[in-house]
This record gives C-alpha cells, structure tokens and sequence, in this order.
C-alpha cells in the first residue's frame, strides 16, 4: 500500500506568502464573484455546489476561523497557528488523510426504496393444457401475445446481440458457469431462474435460439403484466385482471388467474406468473 504522501514543507516552516498567495487567489476569485449585500456591505457565501464544496475542504475551513467564507487579512496573518490544528497527530506535518475532506456515508438512492422486495417460494407449475374449452396458447392469445412470430428483426438482432455479450467462450451457447455462476446482472438467482426457463430441451446448455426464444416470451410477458398492473405495485390481484377485460368472459379469466396464481394466494408477482406462461407459451 502506498505511504500517506506528505506535504513538502512543515508546519514550522510554512510560507505565510505561499498561503498568502492561495488563500488570496481563492479571496480574489470569490469575491469578484458575488455581489455587495445591500443592508451591511458583506461579502456573502458563495450559492453555487462547487463554491459550497471548496468551502468545505478542511484547508478553506482552517483558514476561515470565523466561518463566513471569506479569508480576512487578520486570518491570513494567522495562518500558520489555524493549519495546526488540522495536524491530529501534533508530528509538525500534514499528511494527506489529514487534510482530506470527509463526505459522510453515500446518500441513499430515493429509487432504492421505492417497492418493497417480494419474496416468493416458487412451486412446480401445474399441468394445464386447456381452461374452460380453451388451450393455453388461445388464452395467450387472448391475453395479447404474440409469441416469436411476432418479434420484428430489430428485436430479434438486439436479444442476438445481447447474447453474444455473456457468450464469452463465443461456442454458440451458454453454459450454466458462464451464465448463471459468472454472470454480471441480477441476483445469482434470477440468473439460474432465466437460464432454467431458457433451456428448453433440458440440455444444461442455453443455445441462441433458446436464449431469444425466452427473450421474446418473458419481455411480452412483463408488457402485458405490466398493462394489467393498474396500481403499479408489481403485483396482480383478482380484480385487477378481470377488469383489465383482456378476456371477455369473465368466468374464463377467474380461472385463467387461478392456474397463474401457482401458490393459491390470489395475488400475482411476476417470477410466479412468469414460469407459468413460459411453460404455456411452449406448450
């Protein structure tokens, strides 16, 4: 590890011109910057971030004992005695770890919390072929997919694309290390959850044609979640799929939203509802 690198000069023989010279500059600058108050003629902070965050480094805030952003003469004469008490170990030297400013903890992004995380215990699809006379590619009809015939090239050439930038050995495919062990995006999980859906033919391996096929069905998928999640909760209940009205009958989607409904808690999250229309959209 590199040794904390130290300023060139000591507090002892610390130039009151070289300081002179910077705080001045720094005075200068500032004060050609603002504008006179009109009631007492003094020089105000400084209003932009920038300005407020020079005036935050430990040096700025040493030299400015009294706080009020601007480097008095009286101030710059006293230089020398308010730079040592930035020295915390009292060695007649300032280190930089001595006069790096410190930011406090990294603010919270608002968007982190914006929906809470759902947890889901995924259970094993039921076999369902037809519902009320209706097979389950007819109700993904209805429902508004499309499937892989309805994918134009763009699309078709971005899932291509995407593919090849996890296809790291370039072999034409994607083997489980690859994807789900070594994978940059998502939970692990998730990861081992997509790569699941992918592979079709249960060979331990996700082709090209496998990896856009999934892509295709889980994007439309969501689309058509999302179209239906009125709340924007990311969940679906009952009455917010019948009422969507993407199925007239609305006997048909009561029982259509209970073959999706796998754990029989009368509310959708999109994991659960996902691996089941990816099991009906292959059928």
């Amino acid at each position: 590890m590199v040794k904390h690198t130290k300023i060139n000069m000591t507090l002892k023989v610390l130039s009151l011109t070289s300081i002179g010279i910077l705080t001045a500059g720094l005075f200068l600058t500032h004060s050609n910057a603002q504008g006179s108050d009109s009631n007492n003629n003094r020089r105000q902070g400084p209003p932009s971030s920038g300005r407020s965050f020079m005036w935050s480094l430990p040096v700025l805030k040493a030299l400015d004992s009294d706080g009020d952003k601007v480097i008095s003469e009286k101030e710059l004469k006293n230089a020398s005695n308010s730079l040592k008490e930035l020295d915390k170990n009292k060695d007649g030297n300032l280190t930089i770890d001595e006069i790096r400013p410190s930011f406090g903890p990294r603010p919270t992004n608002p968007t982190d919390n914006k929906a809470p995380t759902i947890k889901f215990n995924p259970t094993k699809p039921k076999t369902t072929k037809t519902i009320l006379n209706h097979s389950t590619k007819e109700i993904l009809k209805l429902l508004g997919a499309k499937g892989v015939p309805g994918a134009n090239k763009n699309e078709i050439q971005n899932y291509r694309r995407l593919f090849g930038f996890t296809d790291r050995d370039k072999d034409g495919k994607h083997s489980k290390t690859e994807y789900v062990d070594n994978g940059r995006y998502l939970t692990p999980e998730s990861r081992a959850g997509i790569f699941n859906a992918s592979d079709s033919n249960k060979d331990g391996f996700v082709s090209e044609k496998e990896y856009i096929e999934n892509r295709i069905i889980t994007d439309e998928a969501k689309s058509i979640f999302s179209s239906m999640d009125t709340d924007k909760n990311n969940k679906l209940i009952p009455k917010e799929f019948i009422q969507s009205k993407k199925l007239k009958d609305e006997n048909l989607a009561k029982e259509v939203f209970k073959a999706l409904d796998s754990n029989s808690n009368e509310e959708l999250i999109i994991p659960e509802y996902l691996r089941v229309w990816g099991v009906w959209a292959r059928q």
